[in-house]
């Protein structure tokens, strides 16, 4: 209507009128004609551009907010999932103090279940009952009550404290911290997170030996993707340096390339151990063809038989008119998949096998450069000067973009892996196969977030590291997609983002790995600006120093994967064909 209207009486009045002004006559019926369907036909089209615009903006925008709503939902439930498969790898009384630990990070506890923890955590009934008591006064502002069962119960929870550090430090301090009064309140602030847990992933993908993770490290993995799909931005400290230090820019260039070696290691050996993977739980090969954790070129040997296999079952499939045509559209999906994933697994190890060589070559260069005096920094210390240290703050985080793409990328996986919604079967412990699937998403998640967040990066783990991770102790299996968007949020926004442990820990890296002296001045300007403990400074300022190395011997080269066989070309284009037809 608005076109028509624009197009009829708005178009005539406003030619008439201003052909009558300019030239003191009425316009002709040609030229009022022309300009009416002029104006009907250009509104028409930018109509159609519009349409088509909206409908294709708005899809994508509908659908990237499904893929975010989706992999937070899915790693919200699979986080759930690795905490169990954490307390079901201990046995007897460690699975008992595991649980209650796991219990006692939740900040909504009754006291009920506050005595149920520490019943589980000391395995004294007692213990919980004093436990619950106090945490009941406590909640109530009930001081007076609480000083009196403190004193009254000090000794026997000081012994059995001390009882409890020998077989679990972790349990030995919640136990001292919750008597004391610094209670879960603390945790929506942050959690600790798993010591280096970043470098045994990254370790894992550069040996080829997912089992060098633990499953409390896919967790870790699991809760940083969800983090910074939630809006999480991680507080950093990085230095740079100015002057001829050719020590520093040999390790600087090392790392580098060993980071470049690491994402392609993970590119390649995770596509492979996921097809295989796959095969087996599809249906189509054994466990006993394609056992897990074998040495890679064992496995890749497997795989290519076992595709072998799949191409002549396809090509027979293809051939024979009896096999009902729900079997042909699964071996056709099979193929596509098998085949796909080791595209890609032969993109990222024919990208390895050059980086390997990189890091060879950087890694001679940096053994030549800590034999000689290269090694000492001599006047480079922090502070004012053309020459010296400078520390800057950054932060670690995804922007609107980098948030869509590790959400497509995730999704994509879950995706391949066949996670669903409530599915538990990626980490179940049949055959054991559900450890290294999580492992393998593990890995996954580093690949989705190494090109926005440049997780290989040394100074990237340390920071990470040094940090607290967001609470999830209020994730549960019945909340809603939305649900667990909102809590991530939320939890991203109260996260304690204080940059005092990462200031000792780039002290550190500093003294141990640089061979930096840290002088008086230097702990002052990190105590002032960062609030890093003087105690802590001054201990790592007095450590002898340590200079680590930098590289580990590379175990073999990356092994190199060859193209596509004419067999598996056939059979593919065999098996689709014929599952196409109707």
């Amino acid at each position: 209507m608005q076109i028509f209207w624009t197009a009829g009486p708005v178009t005539s009045l406003g030619l008439i009128g201003g052909y009558y002004i300019g030239y003191g006559t009425m316009p002709s019926m040609q030229l009022l004609i022309y300009f009416v369907s002029f104006t009907v036909f250009s509104g028409i089209i930018g109509l159609v551009a519009k349409v088509v615009y909206d409908g294709t903006r708005g899809h994508l925008e509908e659908q990237s907010e499904k893929d975010i709503l989706d992999v937070t939902d899915k790693l919200g439930d699979l986080i759930l999932v690795a905490r169990d498969k954490v307390v079901q790898a201990y046995e007897g009384e460690a699975r008992q103090r595991e649980a209650a630990l796991q219990l006692l990070r939740r900040v909504d506890l009754t006291p009920y279940g506050v005595t149920i923890a520490f019943r589980d955590l000391t395995d004294d009934r007692e213990v919980g009952e004093i436990m619950g008591q106090i945490f009941a006064y406590r909640r109530i502002g009930l001081q007076t009550k609480v000083r009196e069962l403190y004193a009254e119960h000090k000794d026997k929870i000081d012994l059995i404290t001390k009882d409890l550090n020998e077989k679990s430090p972790q349990a030995a301090r919640e136990l001292k911290t919750w008597f004391t009064g610094n209670t879960s309140g603390h945790l929506k602030y942050g959690v600790q997170r798993e010591k280096y847990f970043l470098q045994r992933v990254m370790s894992a993908i550069e040996n080829n030996n997912p089992y060098i993770m633990t499953f409390r490290d896919v967790e870790e993995m699991m809760i940083l993707a969800f983090e910074l799909i939630s809006g999480r931005e991680i507080p950093t400290l990085i230095f740079s340096y100015s002057g001829n230090w050719k020590y520093a820019t040999t390790i600087d260039d090392l790392e580098r390339k060993r980071s470049r070696y690491r994402v392609a290691q993970a590119k390649g050996g995770n596509r492979i151990r996921a097809l295989a993977a796959y095969m087996v739980e599809s249906g189509f090969e054994s466990p006993d063809a394609l056992p897990e954790g074998v040495e890679m070129n064992r496995l890749l040997t497997n795989v290519v038989r076992s595709i072998d296999r799949l191409s002549v079952k396809a090509l027979r499939a293809s051939r024979d008119p009896h096999i009902p045509q729900k079997e042909l559209k699964r071996i056709s999906a099979a193929m596509n998949t098998v085949l796909e994933l080791y595209q890609m697994a032969r993109e990222g190890y024919k990208e390895s096998g050059k980086h390997f060589m990189e890091l060879q070559t950087a890694q001679e260069k940096w053994l030549k450069s800590s034999s000689k005096s290269e090694g000492s920094p001599g006047t480079l210390q922090l502070g004012k000067g053309r020459r010296g240290i400078r520390i800057r703050e950054s932060v670690i985080g995804l922007d609107e973009e980098a948030r869509l793409e590790v959400c497509r990328h995730l999704a994509w996986y879950f995706e391949k892996e066949d996670i669903k919604k409530n599915s538990f079967s990626l980490f179940s412990s049949f055959d054991n196969r559900g450890a290294m699937s999580a492992r393998r998403l593990a890995v996954e998640i580093a690949v989705a977030l190494e090109p926005h967040i440049n997780l290989s990066k040394p100074e990237i783990q340390r920071n990470i590291n040094a940090t607290k991770a967001i609470y999830l102790g209020g994730l549960s299996p019945d909340m809603s997609a939305a649900q667990k968007e909102e809590l991530g949020r939320r939890m991203a926004a109260e996260a304690d983002n204080g940059l005092g442990l990462s200031a000792i820990r780039l002290a550190e890296t500093l003294v141990y790995q640089y061979n930096v002296e840290l002088t008086d001045e230097a702990i002052d300007f990190l105590n002032y600006n960062y609030n890093a403990g003087r105690k802590s400074l001054h201990r790592v300022a007095s450590k002898k120093k340590e200079v680590q190395m930098a590289v580990r011997s590379l175990q073999d080269i990356p092994p190199v994967l060859s193209d596509t066989k004419n067999l598996w070309r056939k059979a593919l284009q065999e098996i689709n064909k014929a599952s196409s037809k109707l």
